[in-house]
């Protein structure tokens, strides 16, 4: 499958309703990984003048138009941009696939049906941001009501670009806020291809804009003394300097979602079946590249040994489903660069003389691409590089446990904590360790899953903030309290 989108088209801006040329002269190409063949030229950076320009036109559109918007008008907007999805977006995911190497596979289902949904969930609270009231038994009325920011931006991830748009610009401007995104440097064209079936669902110019750049620009945004919030996705090192250069600028408001390092925990009595079709699937969706990516599997001893044997042959017998990600049929795709493969090789090679490799450990052979084979190693050092440090590919590592207190123990000794999974049939067992696991996320019975209407963040490192469900919400407005003196 072919998109019928010229990435040459895609090389400019997106500013205030339309694409222009940025006044920046750098620029990059892109490649695609499942062959580093030349994808495209020219793509922009973004620069200070840019940057100035996407906030004079977000201010406008904030003050002006979408002002006078009501909750009604918004959620219609809303509305029309699902409509012209149903037709216009599987293009712009065949597009982004080009140099995300995210397999066109997804996108019919889960890619669609997840941004779709996101859509349709925040075009539903527009006109529920409902405030309080505080009676004037001191003689003053308190009157509470949720203000929007302003001029928001979101400097989004590799691995899920388009659908990380929609999840920071969809809240956003559901509460009254205008948007301007940064997609990865890696992979911009389907956020761009979007950027313009905004104005085609009747937001006004300037609501949703879209610029193209490096952490240089991201650096912009961060440090920019007009833009009053930055969600970020990405590493812990980033987040912290854009965390810095908010609180350097103007304390502009911060969201972080920054990875994970996510424990599953597969206890005796789990359905081994169950934990090893999740466990699985949650290390190799988007071949690893995922923040809630089960990277650390600690398995009870009385089912350790089936349960290994299960899950490596499952790991192993995945090579097969690896292939050119623009092919519908293909369920795994490359890594994004190679630059990427590069440093995940380096992991896993530093690994060997620690642990035992039980799957995997180079690349795909006969690829000419960033193919990486599906890897596992068992019982590494606790301070090993690869059982502490976020990989970010198709790696995992096994380790057994006796006892209920020595794994959660483990699966606590770590800086990060976005994600965990506790595989069991003991429903009083599974409640006491998702109170005493130290992450965002605890799935029962299943791992690296998430819910648009429940909050979604990390504790630690893992983040600051929370996405998704009326969290995300909360998060892009201001309580303004109005006292009123009721003797005057």
């Amino acid at each position: 499958m072919t998109t019928s989108l010229n990435p040459r088209d895609f090389t400019k801006l997106y500013l205030n309703g339309e694409y222009v040329v940025a006044k920046s002269t750098e620029t990059y190409s892109l490649h695609n990984p499942k062959d580093n063949s030349l994808a495209v030229e020219g793509i922009p950076v973004a620069g200070p003048a840019d940057i100035d320009d996407a906030v004079k036109f977000a201010e406008a559109a904030f003050r002006g138009p979408w002002s006078t918007f009501t909750a009604i008008q918004r959620t219609e907007c809303f509305l029309r941009l699902a409509n012209l999805l149903e037709t216009e977006l599987m293009p712009i995911l065949a597009l982004d696939s080009l140099t995300s190497g995210i397999p066109l596979s997804l996108a019919p289902t889960r890619e669609k049906t997840y941004i779709r949904n996101c859509i349709l969930y925040y075009s539903g609270w527009t006109d529920k941001q409902k405030g309080d009231y505080y009676p004037a038994d001191d003689g003053f009325v308190k009157l509470v009501r949720h203000e929007p920011l302003g001029v928001c931006a979101a400097i989004n991830p590799y691995n899920s670009p388009v659908a990380c748009l929609f999840l920071k610009a969809a809240p956003a401007l559901a509460t009254g806020n205008v948007m301007i995104v940064k997609p990865s440097e890696k992979t911009p064209l389907g956020s761009m291809a979007i950027a313009s079936l905004f104005a085609k669902a009747g937001f006004p110019p300037g609501v949703l804009q879209v610029i193209t750049g490096p952490g240089s620009t991201g650096a912009l945004l961060a440090e920019h003394m007009r833009i009053r919030k930055i969600s970020f996705t990405g590493s812990v090192t980033t987040g912290k300097k854009i965390q810095a250069a908010a609180a350097n600028s103007n304390l502009k408001r911060v969201t972080l979602e920054l990875g994970g390092k996510s424990p599953a925990i597969i206890f005796d009595d789990a359905n081994l079946e169950n934990a090893v079709t999740w466990t699985v699937n949650g290390i190799l969706a988007r071949s690893g590249q995922l923040c809630v990516a089960a990277s650390r599997v600690y398995v009870q001893n009385g089912i350790a040994a089936k349960f290994i044997e299960a899950y490596t042959k499952r790991m192993a017998d995945a090579v097969n489903d690896i292939g050119d990600p623009q092919d519908i049929n293909v369920k795994y795709g490359p890594i994004v660069d190679a630059g990427q493969l590069q440093r995940i090789q380096g992991m896993v090679d530093r690994a060997k003389g620690d642990a035992k490799l039980l799957v995997g450990g180079g690349p795909v052979a006969g690829t000419q691409g960033n193919y990486m084979q599906p890897t596992v190693f068992l019982n590494p050092s606790n301070d090993a590089e690869i059982y502490r440090n976020e990989i970010f590919g198709p790696v995992s590592v096994i380790k057994t446990f006796e006892t209920e207190e020595e794994v959660l123990a483990a699966a606590n000794d770590t800086e990060f904590g976005l994600m965990a999974g506790v595989f069991t049939k003991d429903v009083t067992r599974a409640m006491r360790l998702s109170s005493s696991i130290e992450s965002g996320v605890v799935g029962i019975n299943c791992v690296s899953l998430q819910s648009l209407q429940a909050p979604f963040g990390g504790k630690k490192q893992s983040g600051v903030g929370r996405e998704f469900g009326e969290y995300a919400l909360r998060l892009f407005t201001e309580p303004k309290t109005v006292i009123i003196n009721m003797a005057a």
